[in-house]
C-alpha cells in the first residue's frame, strides 16, 4: 500500500515540477508584465506543491523525485520550436499554458 502512495505522490511531484517549468518558461517568453507576474506566482505554486509532496514521500519512505517528466520535457521542447517559428504573444502562451 504504502508503495501505491510514494507512486502517486511521485507522479503528482513530477507534473508539478512540469508545470513550474512550463510557467517559469511562459513568464520569461512574455514581454506582458502582467502576464510574467501571473505565470511567475503559477510557477512558485507549483514549486511549493512539488516541496510538500516530497515530504510526503520522504514520510512514507520513499525517495522523492526531483524532476519532471519526460513528456514534459518534450511539450517544453515543442513549445521551444514554436516559439522560434511564430510570434507569441499573449494570447498565445496563454493558450500553450492552458494545454500544457
Amino acid at each position: 500500500m504504502a508503495n501505491n502512495v510514494v507512486s502517486l505522490l511521485n507522479d503528482l511531484i513530477e507534473t508539478s515540477k512540469d508545470g513550474e517549468k512550463g510557467f517559469r518558461a511562459a513568464a520569461e517568453d512574455t514581454k506582458d508584465s502582467e502576464l510574467q507576474t501571473v505565470f511567475l506566482r503559477r510557477a512558485q505554486d507549483c514549486a511549493t506543491s512539488a516541496a510538500d509532496l516530497q515530504q510526503l514521500v520522504a514520510k512514507y519512505g520513499g525517495n522523492p523525485e526531483t524532476g519532471g517528466s519526460v513528456a514534459g520535457a518534450v511539450h517544453r521542447g515543442w513549445m521551444n520550436l514554436k516559439a522560434a517559428a511564430s510570434v507569441r504573444t499573449g494570447l498565445a502562451i496563454l493558450e500553450e499554458c492552458e494545454r500544457g
